[in-house]
């Protein structure tokens, strides 16, 4: 992104009657030489206790919300911004202030919410050249976002309709209940004599018990045994 991500420290402090707001100011002060040497989180803290003696000091608020950008937690940023665009009257602070929040919300890739924030600071400050081009940035941005949840959709949508198909496709057919009949062995003539002979002695076996069972020896004419 060419466009300038600016941001401008308020650096002149005015006078505020009570000692909350100078102790207020003392913190925003070391919070600016912090945040210009680079140290953000340190000035952070500084920024924080300002608002704490002084919960009205928006400078302090304002300094907070470029510190939390700086270490790139943009909706913080975005959220100390919001608190101040409707009590600020002055155009330029105005449109500011909303050009920074149209930033932090293009960091978050909110990118309709920061077409909105830049269209709020061009209407404060026509002119501002930066916002112009962050604004059109943003506009392309929002555009291929639209486009490809469009594109996401169709192809939720065709997942969809393709399911119920794949699914008949998948199905899968009954088979056909096939009467089985048994086939037939057929034996050959060696195959054939072992089963004649196996049952001829089991038949022997079965009449040596039975003889036995009633008394019998058993033996055969040829005074053999079986």
């Amino acid at each position: 992104m060419k466009g300038k991500l600016h941001f401008t420290l308020l650096l002149l402090l005015c006078w505020a009657p009570g000692l909350m707001a100078q102790r207020a100011n003392d913190h925003i002060r070391r919070g600016n030489e912090l945040y210009e040497n680079g140290k953000f989180e340190e000035a952070e803290i500084e920024y924080r206790k300002a608002l704490e003696k002084d919960p009205q000091a928006w400078k302090a608020r304002y300094n907070l919300s470029n510190s939390l950008y700086r270490q790139k937690r943009y909706k913080e940023a975005g959220m100390a911004l919001d608190s101040l665009t409707e009590n600020i009257t002055d155009p330029q602070l105005k449109s500011q202030f909303y050009h920074n929040l149209g930033n932090s919300r293009l960091e978050e890739k909110d990118y309709r919410g920061s077409v909105e924030a830049y269209k709020e600071a061009l209407k404060h400050d026509p002119k501002a050249e930066d916002t112009r081009y962050n604004l059109s940035y943003a506009l392309k941005k929002l555009q291929q976002q639209q486009q490809q949840q469009q594109k996401k959709q169709q192809q939720q949508q065709q997942q969809q309709q393709q399911q119920p198909q794949q699914n008949q496709a998948q199905k899968p057919e009954k088979p056909e209940k096939q009467e089985q009949k048994p086939q037939r062995q057929q034996l050959n003539r060696d195959e054939a004599e072992q089963m004649l002979d196996a049952l001829n002695r089991a038949e022997k076996e079965l009449r040596k018990k039975t003889d036995k069972r009633d008394g019998k020896e058993g033996v055969a004419a040829s005074g053999k045994n079986w």
